[in-house]
C-alpha cells in the first residue's frame, strides 16, 4: 500500500498516509480550487506539490501527474495567474522546500487574498502521538522527525497572523481525514439566489479541508494515469458548467458518490479546527466557461449581423431599382410642373397687367374730370372778363394725387402675418430647410403685393427685395415669442398652437395669419390659413419635391385665399 497525496483549504493540516504497503500503493489528496473575478473575489495563489519519486518510501505512479494536470487546469480554466502558482514535484519538494513555501505564503497573504494548498504524496499517522504527517522527497521511512507534521501546518494556517480570506487544503493521502470537523450545510445550486449567497460566503474568512478518504489508506491507481480521487476532482472541474461554484457543492455532487462506490474509501470535507474559520466558501470562478459563452454569443450575433447585412444587401439592390423607377417618374413630374409653372406665371403676369392697366384707366379718368373742370373754371373765367367784372381767376397746374403718393392697399383689405414656418429634415441627407423656408416667405410677400385684398403687414423674418414695409413679429410682440409649433405628446407630430396664435394675431391686430410645415427629405408640404376674426382655419396638404417646395408653397397660399375670399 502506499501513501496518498493532500491539498489543504488555507487554514488546514493534513493527515499523513501511513507506511506504503507491499502490494497497490496508497495515497490521499485535497484540492482548492479558487478563481478570482477581479473586484468580487480577490486575488488566488496556490501550492501545489506532487511526489512520485523518494529515497526510502515506495515510488508512487500518479501524484506527478495528478498535480500538474491540476495546476494546468486551474491556470488555463479558473484564472489562477501562473505566477502566484507553486508547483513542487519530487526531489523539489523536500521538507525544508515545503516548510518554507508553506511560511512564505501564510506571511505574504492579504485579507482579500485566497489560497489553495494540494498535496500529493506519502502520509503517515504516528502511533505514539497520533499526528499525521506528509513525507517529503527525502523522509525517513521510521522517523517522524524527518516528516512535515500536520500539527505544524495547522500552527501555521490557523495562526491570526495569516491575512489571507480562504484557505483550502485538498488531500489525496492515507488518513487524511483525521482533522476535519462538520461544516456548514450545503445552498442548492438551484437557488437562483445562488451566486449572490455563496458572494456573501466567499466574503467571509473560510479554512476548509477536502480529503480523498477518511483515517483508512486510499488508493494511488484510477484511471487516465490518475488516482482514483484526482481523476473526479479533475473531471469535475473540466466539466463544471457553471460560472460560480463552492468546492464543497462540487465535491459531493461530482466526487464523493463515484470515489465512495468505486474504491474502498471515503472522501470527505470539512473545516480546520480553528477560530480563524468563518463558515465562508472557497469559490471557482469558470473564466474559460465564461470566455466559452462570450464567444458563442458572439458568434450567434455575428451569424445575425451577416443575415441582417444580406437582408440590406437585398433590400439595397431593390431600393436601387426603385429609385432609378422614381428618378424617371420625377423627371416627367418635374416637366410637367415646370409647364404648370410657366403657365400660371403667364396668366399672374397677365393678370398683373390688367390690374395695372386699370388703375391708369382709373388715374386716366380722373384727371380728364380734373381738366374737364379746370377748363369750364376757365371759360367761366373768360366770360367774366370779357363782361369786364371781376378779377381772371389764375389756373394752375394739376396732377392726381394718386401719382404723387406710392401704391397703398386700398381700404378693407385684410392685414396679412406670415408666422414661423417649420421646415426640417430627419433622413440626415444634405438640404437646406432654412434656405427653402427664406424663398416661400419671399413667394408669399410676391403673392401679396399682387393682391388688392391683402396687406402684408407682419413677417417673422426680414423679406429681402421688399418695397412695402413689413414689421418683424420680434419688434412687435416684445412679450412674447413667437414660438407657435408644439407637441402634444413625445411621440406625436409637432402643429400650430393656435390658441398661442390666436391671442399673438389678435395683439397685433392681424385678420389672417399664414403657416406652414414640411418634412424636406419626404417632401411632404401643409399650409395653415387662420381667419383671427372668425376663429376658422383652412388647411392644405401636398406631397412634392424637395427642390420645388417654395413654388408650390406659394400656390398652396394662393389657393388658401381664395378659399378664404369665397367665404367673405
Amino acid at each position: 500500500m502506499r501513501a496518498g497525496r493532500i491539498i489543504l483549504i488555507i487554514l488546514i493540516a493534513f493527515v499523513l498516509v501511513p507506511p506504503a504497503w507491499a502490494q497497490s500503493p496508497q495515497r490521499g489528496l485535497a484540492v482548492v480550487p479558487e478563481l478570482n473575478k477581479p473586484g468580487n473575489w480577490g486575488q488566488y495563489h496556490a501550492l501545489i506539490i506532487g511526489i512520485n519519486d523518494y529515497d526510502r518510501w515506495p515510488r508512487l505512479q500518479t501524484a506527478v501527474k495528478d498535480a500538474t494536470v491540476l495546476r494546468d487546469l486551474l491556470v488555463s480554466r479558473y484564472g489562477f495567474n501562473m505566477k502566484n502558482v507553486i508547483l513542487r514535484t519530487d526531489r523539489k519538494a523536500s521538507r525544508r522546500q515545503i516548510n518554507r513555501d508553506l511560511r512564505y505564503l501564510a506571511q505574504s497573504m492579504r485579507p482579500e487574498d485566497n489560497l489553495l494548498i494540494y498535496y500529493a504524496g506519502h502520509g503517515q499517522l504516528d502511533d505514539l502521538t497520533g499526528d499525521g504527517y506528509w513525507v517529503p522527497a527525502e523522509g525517513a521511512m521510521k522517523d517522524p522527525s524527518t516528516w512535515v507534521a500536520n500539527s505544524y501546518i495547522k500552527a501555521i494556517l490557523s495562526s491570526e497572523k495569516v491575512q489571507a480570506k480562504n484557505v483550502v487544503v485538498i488531500a489525496d493521502s492515507c488518513y487524511s481525514g483525521s482533522m476535519l470537523r462538520g461544516g456548514p450545510s450545503l445552498m442548492s445550486l438551484d437557488d437562483q439566489r445562488y451566486r449572490e449567497k455563496i458572494a456573501q460566503k466567499a466574503a467571509l474568512r473560510s479554512r476548509q479541508v477536502i480529503s480523498s478518504g477518511g483515517v483508512e489508506p486510499v488508493a494511488d491507481g484510477g484511471a487516465e494515469g490518475h488516482s482514483l480521487f484526482a481523476f473526479y476532482l479533475i473531471d469535475a472541474l473540466r466539466k463544471n458548467d457553471r460560472e460560480v461554484i463552492d468546492l464543497e457543492n462540487l465535491f459531493h455532487t461530482k466526487v464523493w458518490k463515484p470515489v465512495t462506490e468505486i474504491g474502498d474509501q471515503r472522501p470527505n470535507v470539512g473545516r480546520l479546527k480553528t477560530p480563524m474559520d468563518q463558515d465562508g466558501q472557497f469559490v471557482l470562478y469558470n473564466a474559460t466557461w465564461v470566455r466559452e459563452q462570450q464567444a458563442r454569443q458572439a458568434a450567434a450575433e455575428a451569424e445575425k449581423q451577416k443575415q441582417v447585412q444580406a437582408q440590406q444587401k437585398a433590400a439595397v439592390a431593390s431600393a436601387e431599382m426603385e429609385l432609378q423607377r422614381q428618378r424617371f417618374e420625377m423627371e416627367k413630374q418635374k416637366l410637367a410642373l415646370e409647364r404648370e409653372q410657366l403657365a400660371q406665371q403667364k396668366a399672374l403676369e397677365m393678370e398683373r397687367l390688367k390690374i395695372e392697366r386699370q388703375k391708369q384707366e382709373i388715374e386716366y379718368a380722373k384727371l380728364q374730370a380734373r381738366l374737364s373742370e379746370m377748363q369750364a373754371k376757365q371759360k367761366a373765367n373768360e366770360k367774366l372778363a370779357s363782361r369786364g367784372g371781376g378779377q381772371k381767376e389764375q389756373l394752375l397746374a394739376a396732377v392726381s394725387p394718386a401719382t404723387t403718393r406710392p401704391p397703398r392697399a386700398p381700404e378693407g383689405s385684410y392685414h396679412l402675418a406670415i408666422f414661423p414656418l417649420k421646415y426640417y429634415t430627419a433622413d440626415g441627407q444634405n438640404y437646406d430647410p432654412d434656405g427653402l423656408a427664406k424663398e416661400t416667405v419671399k413667394g408669399i410677400a410676391a403673392l401679396a403685393a399682387y393682391d388688392e385684398q391683402l396687406a402684408l403687414k407682419f413677417s417673422y423674418q426680414p423679406i429681402e427685395d421688399n418695397a412695402v414695409e413689413v414689421s418683424l413679429l420680434s419688434d412687435v410682440l416684445k412679450d412674447r415669442q413667437p414660438a407657435v409649433w408644439k407637441k402634444k405628446s413625445f411621440f406625436s407630430r409637432m402643429e400650430p398652437d393656435w390658441e398661442e396664435i390666436r391671442k399673438m394675431g389678435q395683439k397685433i391686430g392681424a385678420n389672417l395669419i399664414v403657416t406652414g410645415i414640411s418634412d424636406v427629405g419626404e417632401g411632404t408640404l401643409t399650409f395653415y390659413l387662420y381667419d383671427t376674426k372668425n376663429d376658422r382655419l383652412y388647411t392644405k396638404n401636398e406631397k412634392t419635391y424637395w427642390q420645388i417646395i417654395p413654388q408650390v408653397a406659394k400656390r398652396m397660399v394662393a389657393d388658401l385665399t381664395k378659399d378664404f375670399y369665397k367665404n367673405h
